[in-house]
């Protein structure tokens, strides 16, 4: 049986969505339902308790989006790093409110005047505290199409509300978009999914950090750069930060040729190799002098050693990729060899990445790994 899955109400408002925007994301939805006839064949799941996949494909639900979503896409061999002090006195976690089971119970999600019939986790629950970003699947026939929001509430085994909304996107596009408020970023990808973090394998796909925005975030460019498509409100006011490369949608990560020998926490070499191998994007600010990293709600105990001194000497030596655009995601073009094996297909065989997308034997190993 899962452990209890709770959001509690964050210490931090981001800037609000027009509301409109939740009923066009309802409406949008209610004619996805409407639209796409009978039922098409579930997708391939993978066997329980196998994070993300297995050999040679991968989980739809549990390492969602296109090989080159920003999220999957490692670093590129030819990423520029300039070396990047956050200055956190401390680490904590956010988290995501995830529920894209199809064989979970469905519900009837109110968002503005529509209701929209979404798969939840029985277990899962939300305050409405801010932001409570969550991200549910469609009851649709294709079991693929996601929508999101916050905040949300939710009691355990109830139908769940939300005020803002985004429009539904499917678990096998690009999945940039999505719920944090300072960012506009998504709510599912870059979340450390449960079993991600005590499982055999490494995490691969690119993580989400937040900031204090206070010492560490530029107002330059409106605050923000690709993929992120916001920055907070009043970001004018809030932010601090000198380095102008360094705002939401920056790409931080621990340069390749730093050593990390002296990591003995799982946990944190776990959250280091991803930071290596596909770094974390800048998704909000965290209002105080922490930093954070964002889990699905539920993994929570999965990562004991968040506010360790080997997690918070980690994030000393981040740098910020400072070559990251949309034409050179993760510091190269999207054909160009990269840090890690691109994402493998679907389990169903779709989706599969170009055989030009991998390591370049010229990579070397990280030091003391």
């Amino acid at each position: 049986m899962r452990s209890p899955r709770s959001a509690r109400a964050p210490r931090r408002r981001r800037a609000a969505v027009a509301a409109s925007r939740c009923a066009a994301a309802a409406g949008l939805v209610v004619g996805l339902v409407v639209g796409l006839g009978a039922a098409a064949d579930p997708p391939v799941r993978a066997p329980e308790g196998t994070p993300g996949g297995v050999a040679g494909g991968r989980d739809v639900y549990a390492w969602p989006f296109a090989w080159d979503s920003i999220w999957n896409l490692p670093l590129a061999a030819s990423a520029v790093y300039r070396p990047f002090d956050p200055q956190a006195q401390a680490l904590e976690l956010d988290w995501n409110n995830i529920s894209v089971d199809p064989a979970d119970p469905v519900r009837q999600l109110r968002a503005d005047d529509e209701e929209v019939p979404v798969h939840v986790d029985p277990e899962l629950s939300a305050d409405g505290g801010w932001n409570n970003c969550s991200a549910l699947l469609v009851d649709t026939p294709d079991r693929l199409t996601v929508i999101q929001g916050q905040p949300m509430e939710l009691e355990p085994g109830g139908d769940p509300s939300w005020e803002y909304g985004w429009p539904p996107m499917s678990l096998t596009d690009r999945g940039t978009e999505g719920c944090h408020g300072g960012s506009g970023l998504s709510g599912i990808g870059g979340a450390i999914r449960i079993g991600e973090l005590t499982g055999p394998t490494p995490i691969r796909h690119a993580l989400k950090i937040g900031l204090n925005c206070t010492e560490s975030c530029s107002r330059e460019g409106g605050g923000f750069r690709w993929p992120a498509v916001k920055a907070d409100s009043g970001y004018e006011d809030k932010y601090g930060g000198s380095d102008p490369d360094v705002k939401m949608g920056s790409l931080l990560a621990v340069a390749p040729d730093t050593d990390l020998s002296w990591i003995t926490q799982p946990d944190v070499r776990k959250v280091a190799e991803a930071l290596r191998d596909y770094g974390g994007y800048v998704v909000d600010e965290t209002a105080n002098d922490k930093n954070f990293v964002v889990v699905e709600t539920g993994a929570q105990d999965e990562i004991p050693n968040i506010d360790s001194e080997e997690m918070r000497r980690l994030f000393g030596q981040l740098s910020v990729v400072t070559n990251s655009t949309e034409l050179t995601p993760g510091g190269g073009p999207v054909g160009a060899p990269r840090r890690a094996p691109c994402a493998p297909p679907f389990l169903d065989g779709s989706g599969a990445a170009p055989v030009t997308c991998s390591p370049s034997a010229t990579v070397g190993q990280l030091v003391g790994a």
